[in-house]
Order: C-alpha cells, then sequence, then structure tokens
C-alpha cells in the first residue's frame, strides 16, 4: 500500500526526524521559520483590535511548533493531531496547550469546537489533493465567526526558485505516486480550494526568495537580513517559496 502524508509520520523515528533535523538551528527552514514568526506575531496582533479573547486550534500540529508559539500569542490553543508519536513530542514541547490525537477528517466526525484563530502550517502542499478540499471545509466550519481567521501556508510554490529544478524531479518521479514531500504547489491551484470552502483569501505573506544555498555561500544572519527585505517587497513576495495565506469565513 502507498504511504500516504496522513500516516507518513505515524512512526516515532519518522517525528523525531523531523523534529531534529528539517528545523535545526541555522537550516533554511529555520530562517523561514524566524520571519514566519513575525509575521504570524502580526496577525494575531491585528486580531485583537477586534477579538479581545483569542481561542485557536492548530491543525495538524506536529511537533507542536506553531502550537508551542501560538499558547504565547493567544489565550488558550488546542493543537490537532493525527500521529501519536508527533503528539506525545508535541506535548513535551508545550507548556498549557492542549494536545489531541485524532483524525477530524473523517466521515462524521462532529465539530469539537469554534475558533478565533486556526492555524494549518505545512499540511496542503503534502496531502493527497483529494484531502486538500476536505480540510479546508473541515477547518471553516471551525470557525467562531466572520472576523475568524484560518492562517494556513504553502511550502513549496512553484512560481519560486524551486521552478529551476521542477522538470528534473518531475522526470525523476515519473511512475513512482505522489510523494509524501518535495511536492509543488502555486497559488492558483489553491484559490479555487479556498473559494469552494466557503472562504475568501484577505492577505498573503511572503518568505523565502533566495535558496537554501545562500546560507552557504552569505552565512545566516546576512540572509536572514535579505529575506526580511524580501519578504516585505511586492515585486519579490509571489517569487518566494513559502506563502502564508490568511483567509475568512465569506
Amino acid at each position: 500500500m502507498a504511504e500516504t502524508y496522513s500516516t507518513h509520520f505515524q512512526e516515532s523515528d519518522a517525528a523525531r526526524k523531523y523534529e531534529s533535523g528539517e528545523y535545526a538551528a541555522g537550516t533554511y527552514s529555520d530562517l523561514l521559520w524566524h520571519i514566519e514568526r513575525d509575521q504570524l506575531r502580526a496577525i494575531v496582533s491585528d486580531m485583537r483590535s477586534v477579538k479581545p479573547r483569542i481561542e485557536a486550534l492548530d491543525f495538524a500540529s506536529g511537533t507542536g511548533r506553531i502550537t508551542a508559539f501560538i499558547e504565547d500569542e493567544v489565550d488558550a490553543v488546542t493543537g490537532i493531531e493525527i500521529s501519536q508519536a508527533m503528539c506525545d513530542l508535541a506535548a513535551q514541547k508545550v507548556k498549557r496547550a492542549k494536545i489531541v490525537c485524532a483524525d477530524i477528517l473523517a466521515a462524521e466526525v462532529p465539530v469539537e469546537g469554534k475558533y478565533d484563530l486556526i492555524t494549518a502550517f505545512r499540511f496542503f502542499l503534502n496531502a493527497d489533493p483529494s484531502l486538500r478540499l476536505a480540510a479546508m471545509k473541515a477547518l471553516a466550519a471551525r470557525l467562531r465567526d466572520r472576523q475568524s481567521l484560518l492562517v494556513f501556508n504553502n511550502h513549496g510554490n512553484l512560481w519560486s526558485h524551486k521552478l529551476f529544478m521542477w522538470p528534473y524531479y518531475r522526470l525523476k518521479q515519473m511512475g513512482k505516486g505522489r510523494r509524501t514531500s518535495g511536492n509543488y504547489l502555486t497559488s492558483g491551484q489553491l484559490r479555487p480550494v479556498i473559494e469552494a470552502a466557503g472562504l475568501r483569501l484577505h492577505r498573503v505573506f511572503p518568505s523565502g526568495f533566495f535558496s537554501g544555498k545562500m546560507i552557504r555561500l552569505a552565512g545566516y544572519e546576512k540572509t536572514l537580513r535579505r529575506e526580511e527585505r524580501a519578504a516585505k517587497s511586492r515585486l519579490l513576495g509571489p517569487l518566494c517559496v513559502n506563502q502564508l495565506y490568511v483567509a475568512g469565513l465569506k
């Protein structure tokens, strides 16, 4: 049976490898997360003007990276993850967040709560295409009202530096089925999913104009400063590898 993204991190070894490797200090993912943190903090700060109390849900919360950050920014947060191995790691990381191991996309699962802010990081790119709309609808159903926000990202924007290697990886993958990582996605592919879920897109925060090779060439700090400038550029933003979307109910 082919491995799906939903089952990829069920084993504890895979969960630990993701935790210690992908976001290790000094990596490109760590650098982009530095920028994403600032972007997410700004989103929450803006929400405070209309929502004095913010209850959040971190969907597909993994090892708790987003959940642990969010719990210091909002009043209450729940992390929901399908992998028990990931949940075990997240529980060790958070201080007051609630970690729940459950599949809220399963058929006939009742909505367990309503939230002011829902985050879904690194899910939609590598999820099976059939899951994208189901997930978007499930998360939309959990938004409390029209001032509530769904914040999710696409960390493999095709119209970025990844485009140069796309033909190679496309040919390499032919006949092997869908991968659980290393995929590509565009905003154009996501917009119909957003619309079909009864949502509208408010804003996009980009990051990652340069590739990870820039860290080896210029060093971490110089690369971070360059990436921070690029993230604020209207011209370069759509060409960044990471696109952070902010959506709400229509």
